[in-house]
């Protein structure tokens, strides 16, 4: 019994959701703190799928598409007196800025508990299905590192999924890209499970994923057609047309739904939406500038683009390579001038979060110094998010001291040097995660000691006393 109980199988599931948990509580942990802002898009697609629930063909919400719309029913400004908390509400009916079925799980816990469309929800209840998905995107996560680089490499990718605090606040949010992306995880996960198979149990689930995807947001109606993409060059063809089928037949029917809805403004809808504009430097300002309503900068942000763009050009999984192609390539084409919109980007987090995840596991394997620098230089920026200054001399010391045995490594190949490097590494790793962790919980106070941060709308009960 107790040999069953120590099984590795048994180990591996303890840990993957004991990481899964810890990713989980540091997401909920002051998830209705930061970010937030008085735009929050999450309130609006509550109201969106509060009023799609009343009726389909009635959507209603804030709209940032102002300009000539015929379904503007109401303006404001609020508190204009007051720079600050100054901010437009535009309410439109029919509202098409996204397709429904996304809003309208967005809105099922704040319905479920009474609050009704076009009123403050406290930012808890909006932020609780995307903390629910969450649960979905880290176990999804693990499941695509493990088939594509082995059981390690997807255990190490969860961890840093569950602990990178960008990684940790862009979950928090309810905004759609939260919800398409376990789906486009479950998507690629079924289609590994089918091509080894066959089974036709998994082509239907992923027909069913690839046709729901582009409800919940326009960009992703480009799975189906990612997928068949990769369909057709494993030479199953007949799939790869049931796939491509599926999208077309998808947003035909999204077409035909806004049509039906009220054709003059959802054409005049989809036209002001691609006034964004695709710009040369659309994407260098989304990898350079990492943000949530102001600057955060997290190196292991850009340390995730820059392995990733490593392991996309070794060349060690073609599948890999392909999907997060093309997501790089929404991203390029959507993101606007400044890119300003980070929410575009989260889809690409879980494969960010698998390549550091495969060259931790190779740096645990066989420690070096030109793979161990690029973690020293960008995975120690969490000081700076906790306003925790390291004096300049000692930031020099511990450098040296720390890169030191790595070089003398390379340049004597002494044995002594490999052994004392494989221990470095496992405790600047361990280190690296306990740095991780303690600074979401500082993250919000440190934060909002340097800047205005605003109260999130709290939860107020009525008792009735007798």
């Amino acid at each position: 019994m107790l040999r069953k109980l120590l099984s590795k199988p048994i180990i591996s599931l303890v840990i993957v959701w004991g990481l899964i948990f810890l990713g989980v509580f540091l997401r909920s942990y002051k998830a209705d703190t930061y970010p937030i802002d008085n735009n929050d898009d999450g309130l609006f697609y509550v109201w969106a799928g509060s009023s799609f629930w009343d009726n389909p063909l009635e959507v209603t919400s804030h709209s940032i598409f102002e300009a000539g719309n015929k379904a503007l029913i109401w303006r404001s400004q609020f508190m204009d007196y007051i720079p600050v908390e100054r901010f437009g509400m535009k309410i439109v009916r029919p509202w098409f800025d996204h397709p429904p079925i996304g809003t309208a799980l967005i809105a099922l816990p704040a319905r479920l508990l009474g609050y009704k469309s076009l009123e403050q929800i406290p930012h808890l209840i909006v932020r609780l299905p995307a903390l629910i998905a969450s649960i979905f995107t880290l176990f999804l996560t693990y499941l695509l590192g493990k088939k594509l680089f082995g059981e390690k490499t997807g255990r190490l990718s969860l961890l840093f999924m569950a602990t990178i605090p960008y990684f940790v606040v862009a979950h928090r949010q309810s905004f759609l890209e939260n919800f398409i992306t376990p789906m486009f995880l479950g998507g690629l996960v079924v289609l590994l499970n089918y091509l080894k198979s066959k089974n036709k149990k998994d082509l239907y689930i992923l027909i069913g994923l690839s046709f729901l995807t582009g409800w919940f947001k326009v960009t992703g109606f480009i799975i189906p057609f990612l997928i068949a993409g990769w369909l057709f060059y494993k030479k199953e063809k007949k799939a790869g047309w049931y796939l491509a089928i599926t999208g077309l037949v998808s947003a035909l029917s999204y077409v035909g739904y806004g049509l039906l809805t009220n054709s003059q403004v959802f054409l005049a809808t989809i036209l002001n939406q691609g006034g964004r504009g695709t710009f040369v430097n659309s994407f260098f300002d989304g990898l350079t500038r990492p943000e949530f309503y102001g600057e955060f900068r997290d190196g292991w942000y850009v340390l995730g683009f820059l392995l990733t763009f490593v392991l996309m050009i070794s060349n060690k999984s073609k599948f890999f390579n392909w999907f997060m192609s093309g997501w790089l390539m929404v991203l390029f084409l959507t993101a606007g001038r400044m890119a300003n919109s980070p929410w575009y980007r989260y889809p690409l987090i879980p494969f960010l979060a698998i390549a550091i995840g495969y060259y931790i596991n190779k740096l645990l394997k066989k420690p070096s110094l030109f793979l161990v620098l690029p973690f020293f230089l960008l995975g120690l920026t969490g000081f700076d998010l906790i306003n925790v200054d390291i004096p300049a001399n000692m930031l020099r010391i511990i450098s040296v001291l720390f890169l030191g045995p790595f070089a003398a490594e390379f340049v004597f190949k002494g044995r002594n040097w490999k052994k004392i490097n494989y221990w470095l590494i496992k405790v600047f790793v361990i280190f690296l995660v306990i740095l991780n962790i303690i600074v979401n919980f500082k993250l919000t106070t440190a934060i909002c000691s340097k800047k205005r941060c605003l109260l999130p709308q709290k939860i107020i009960l009525n008792v009735n006393q007798k």
